[in-house]
């Protein structure tokens, strides 16, 4: 995957692995919770101020495929983008990577936007577009220039 953020570093705990010291596969997903929180925090859209209106984005898919171990102690970046929009739905890219570059994991998720009652609720073209430029500006100040 190209063009994804810098959001977060992470040190792999001792909860987050199995009996081998090898990080279990599903603490991945708290990695890409991480991620997605602190890019929409990176684009000027933290989280909270949708909670305080009723709006969530509700996880209801998502993909990870493993490129190699991440270990106890090991330092992570996770690096995240918003991929696309739909009506309704967000779908967000991740890499997990080591902090030597190697790629760790690969992963997508796809989020419906939904009201305090779990109702579905459109994504308006302003917002997609403020989230894209935002985004677009980020990855053009991470470019090291020539």
């Amino acid at each position: 995957m190209a063009d994804l953020l810098d959001v977060a570093r992470y040190r792999v705990l001792f909860a987050d692995c199995d009996p081998m010291r090898i990080m279990y596969y599903g603490s991945y997903l708290r990695l890409l919770e991480i991620g997605r929180a602190e890019l929409f925090r990176r684009l000027g859209h933290p989280f909270g101020h949708y909670v305080a209106r009723g709006r969530y984005l509700g996880v209801i898919e998502v993909t990870c495929r493993y490129r190699r171990p991440a270990r106890y102690d090991e330092e992570l970046v996770i690096r995240a983008a918003v991929a696309s929009f739909g009506r309704a739905r967000v779908e967000i890219a991740y890499e997990i990577a080591a902090a030597d570059g190697a790629l760790v994991a690969e992963a997508t998720t796809v989020h419906a936007l939904v009201d305090d009652d779990g109702r579905p609720q459109r994504i308006t073209a302003e917002f997609k577009a403020e989230v894209l430029a935002a985004q677009d500006a980020a990855l053009a100040a991470d470019r090291p220039s020539d």
